[in-house]
């Protein structure tokens, strides 16, 4: 059986959409195909040395992906879930005086603004 190693998951508001291994991405479709044929093993890093397997698990709506290396109740595979970037960096136009406005008004009120 071939074992792959999960770097990251992709997900979508639905939940885990696909997993990106070693090798690649697989869509989670195939990944739940493969771990209940037994046809591929897949393992997720719970840290340096550790690994905790990735299963399969059976629900009334279908079957979705689980891993737990914490001993809560929770799915630590979301941990690993890459995160997008939520806000532009900077806003187009206006990015530059929003900046000069927010500093000047932090520092008139007292405020740090790093710590706002």
């Amino acid at each position: 059986m071939t074992e792959h190693i999960i770097e990251y998951v992709a997900r979508d508001r639905t939940g885990i959409t696909a997993v990106i291994t070693t090798t690649g991405v697989i869509d989670v479709d195939t990944v739940i195909h493969n771990i209940s044929s037994g046809h591929s093993g897949y393992v997720v890093r719970a840290g340096e040395w550790r690994r905790a397997p990735v299963r399969s698990l059976s629900v009334l709506g279908g079957a979705y992906l689980f891993a737990n290396w914490d001993g809560s109740k929770r799915n630590n595979l979301h941990d690993v879930a890459f995160q997008a970037p939520t806000r532009p960096a900077r806003q187009q136009g206006t990015g530059g005086f929003v900046a000069a406005l927010t500093t000047a008004l932090a520092t008139v009120f007292g405020r740090d603004r790093r710590s706002a």
